[in-house]
Order: structure tokens, then C-alpha cells, then sequence
């Protein structure tokens, strides 16, 4: 804003008046804070603009002055911003032009051209045919308008009729107009298998990487009756002690740092699909690990457990034998383990006359699957073929230290500099069996 002369500074009578315009206020008497300055002309505004600068320049400045200074630079900002806007608005009216095409007449190809005032149109088309609108075309398009509305502005109607004037609509198609994709919420995830054998067995804490157990290796009990005064017989228990190392289970996923900041949708969805992954391999390593390190030594690899053969029985009778051969053994079964395709086979089972379910007679019954009074788990971590019966808790233990770990690092390699960051999950964990002849693999 460019320093006004004397001649541009308006007399007392206009700041008065001025004054009595915006707030009120008398002669010239102090203004209340709160003052309307969009009441103000462009000069008024100079001047008080000039006031306040000088009233913050002394020493005598108040919070009312700092006050008038903020509202007054507001309303100079706005008025600015206005005139800008006002300013485009011109020159892009300014270089607009109304263009008419019309649709040349066939009929007197001939004939003078006329626009829609009468006066002389464009060029004839390329057919050198005349061109021509209806005089009273403004009261056709009102008539035709009003009996829209008076339809109630339902289906369709003709509201002007212009048959050798262009269509001035440009046709809206999916290429002018590209529509926005719907995205579905969140992120699909695909299929997870659940993780049920790791869920079976008793599972602790470790306070150490080492895990040690005592496990009883033979006992020869040769309690009997004895006669007065007779000596007794002495059984005998030898003991076994065992250890493993924790195995580390672990994995990782890079994403950059921008990524990270910006969406915590996708930071949290890969969190959780890590820890699914941990959890899954885990529960893999408990069934089938071949105990070579640095794997775990699953139950269905570990010496001394019972064997059970399918062979003509068919699964649904091996694992009623295996049931038989735990409990022998002084375990009480707690759960069987099976891949889907030999449970199906087994609730498929018909009598070979009637065709009836021999499993059951209401496949609506099925709550929750069970054999022989057993809970099954299907799972593809078993092969086909191979199930595993046993008394889960009392025969094992998972040992854990912790649980899963999800961390976030950049200390890798040029990480740092690229602003990659790397989601690793992992967890520690070791099976302990206790009691191999409380589990019986069916094969």
C-alpha cells in the first residue's frame, strides 16, 4: 500500500462520519475494541491504518491498539484478496468469446445466413447450404419449459426444437469424464489358516534359552503280596534328562519411512500378517520340525511315541485303536489332529445298503467337530494319511520367551539414508515333550 498524500487524507467531518457509520461513536471521542472497519472507505481505512502505526510506535502502545492493528490488517487483506479475484475474473472474462454454430439448411442450400438476432451469420457449411433459426426461438423454449415443470419434471419433454442449430452439448462420456474407482475399507486379506495345534498343549514362560526336562526312561515295578516277615521286592526307575534350545522364529518387511507416517492402516495390517506368519510356522514346527537345528523337534519326530497303522481298518477305526493305546498307556486323550481331506472322509462314511451317514444322521448336528468323543483339528499342517492322537497338555509343553515381538528398526545397511524402515516379528519358543507314549501317530 503505497503512502498517500495530503490530498488524499480525508477532513475530520469524514473520519467523524465515519466513525458514526462503523460503531457509534461521537465526535471524537475513544472507539470501543470491537469496530466494523468493512464499513470503512479505502481513505478512511488509509487512515486509521496510519493512526495505529503510529500509536504502536510510541510508548504508550495498549493491547487495544495491537488489537485495531490485527483487525485492520484482516479487513486491508481482504479487501485485497478481493479485488484479485475480482481482477482474474476480468481478464478471463475478457478473453472469452460466444461461438454459434448452425446446422445448414438442406432445403435452400441458397438462401442467406442469419444468427439468432437477424443478423447476418457465418459461412455456410461445407455443403454450401442456408442456415436458419425460428424468430420466436426464446418463446418456444419457455413454453416448452413451463410444461416440464407443469408434468411434474418427470420423463422427458421437448422444450425447444431447433432442427438446423448444432447440439452446443458436448457428449459426457467415461473418457471425458474418467468416473473414480470405489475402493473397498481396509485391505482384503486372504485366506488364514487357523492356528489350532500350538493351542492344544500347555504353554509357559522361559527364564532361560536352555530348556531342561527329567523324563522317566524305564520302570520295572515288581510289587506283589508279601508273607509276614518276608522280604520285599525292590522295583527300579531310571531317569533321563533332557534339554533344547530355544529356536528363534523370525521374519521381516521393508517399507519406507513415508509409508510408515502416512498410513497406520497399512502399518497395523502388516504387523498383524507378521505375527500370523510367526504363529503359523510355529505351529508347523510343533507337529512335523525334523529337530535339525536350528528347528524344533515336533511330536510326530520325536522318539518314543506310539504308532498306529491305518492299513484295512480305514482312519475312523485306526484312531479309535489309538485312543485305546493312550489310554493304556496312563494318558486320557485330550484332542486328535488331522488334515481336512481324512476328516471329510470320515464324516462322508455311508452304510454301503442304505446310503445313510454312519458318522451321523443330521449333518446339521455337526457343532463343533468331534470323533469318538474327541475334539478334531483339521489342519493342513498334517500330511493326508497322518493323524496324530494324544493327551496334549499332560504329554507337552511350548515353551516361549516372549511371545511375539513386532520391531521397527532403519538400522540396516543404507536404510538410514533412504529412509527404509524394517517391520521384523519374531518369537522364541521350544517344544518340551514330556511323555512320548501319550501321543500315537495314526499313518
Amino acid at each position: 500500500m503505497s503512502t498517500i498524500t495530503e490530498a488524499d487524507r480525508p477532513t475530520q467531518e469524514q473520519v467523524r462520519r465515519a466513525r458514526l457509520r462503523a460503531f457509534g461513536a461521537t465526535d471524537f471521542r475513544t472507539a470501543p475494541p470491537a469496530v466494523d472497519y468493512s464499513q470503512f472507505t479505502d481513505a478512511e481505512l488509509r487512515v486509521a491504518r496510519d493512526e495505529v502505526l503510529n500509536a504502536l510506535a510510541g510508548p504508550d502502545a495498549t493491547e487495544e491498539d495491537a488489537a485495531r492493528a490485527d483487525a485492520i490488517a484482516a479487513d486491508v487483506e481482504r479487501r485485497n484478496q478481493v479485488t484479485e479475484t475480482t481482477n482474474a475474473r476480468r481478464q478471463k472474462l475478457a478473453g472469452l468469446e460466444v461461438v454459434e454454430r448452425w446446422r445448414p439448411q438442406p432445403t435452400n442450400p441458397n438462401a442467406p445466413q442469419s444468427g439468432p438476432s437477424g443478423q447476418p451469420g457465418p459461412p455456410s457449411g461445407g455443403d454450401g447450404a442456408a442456415l436458419e433459426i425460428p424468430a420466436d426461438w426464446r418463446a418456444q423454449f419457455s413454453k416448452g419449459a413451463n410444461d416440464y415443470r407443469a408434468s411434474g419434471m418427470r420423463g422427458s419433454h421437448e422444450v425447444l426444437n431447433l432442427p438446423n442449430a448444432t447440439d452446443l452439448r458436448a457428449l459426457v462420456t467415461t473418457t471425458t469424464n474418467p468416473p473414480q474407482p470405489t475402493r473397498r475399507p481396509g485391505i482384503y486379506t486372504p485366506y488364514t489358516a487357523p492356528l489350532v495345534v500350538a493351542d492344544l498343549l500347555d504353554q509357559q514362560n522361559a527364564t532361560s534359552n536352555v530348556i531342561e526336562w527329567v523324563i522317566e526312561s524305564t520302570f520295572t515295578n515288581t510289587a506283589t503280596e508279601v508273607a509276614e516277615g518276608l522280604a520285599k521286592p525292590e522295583s527300579a526307575i531310571t531317569f533321563t534328562v533332557q534339554s533344547a534350545t530355544l529356536a528363534l522364529v523370525a521374519h521381516w518387511i521393508p517399507i519406507t519411512r513415508q509409508a510408515a507416517e502416512d498410513d497406520q492402516q497399512l502399518v497395523g495390517y502388516l504387523q498383524g500378517r507378521l505375527s500370523w506368519g510367526v504363529e503359523k510356522r510355529v505351529d508347523t514346527q510343533v507337529l512335523t520340525g525334523n529337530g535339525t537345528a536350528p528347528n524344533m523337534r515336533g511330536i510326530l519326530n520325536t522318539t518314543g511315541i506310539q504308532l498306529q497303522a491305518v492299513a484295512t481298518d480305514g482312519m475312523l477305526i485306526a484312531i479309535r485303536k489309538a485312543i485305546t493305546k493312550t489310554q493304556i498307556a496312563g494318558y486320557p486323550p485330550s484332542g486328535v489332529v488331522m488334515h481336512p481331506t481324512d476328516w471329510e472322509g470320515i464324516e462322508l462314511t455311508r452304510d454301503a445298503t442304505s446310503g445313510v451317514f454312519l458318522f451321523t444322521r443330521d449333518p446339521s448336528s455337526l457343532a463343533s467337530p468331534t470323533v469318538w468323543g474327541l475334539p478334531v483339528v483339521a489342519t493342513t499342517t498334517t500330511a493326508v494319511g497322518t493323524a496324530l492322537v494324544g493327551a496334549f497338555r499332560e504329554g507337552a509343553t511350548l515353551w516361549r520367551k516372549p511371545g511375539v515381538r513386532i520391531l521397527m528398526s532403519d538400522s540396516h545397511a543404507s536404510n538410514f539414508t533412504q529412509n527404509i524402515l524394517v517391520l521384523l516379528a519374531e518369537t522364541r519358543c521350544q517344544l518340551a515333550v514330556y511323555a512320548p507314549p501319550a501321543f500315537v501317530k495314526v499313518s
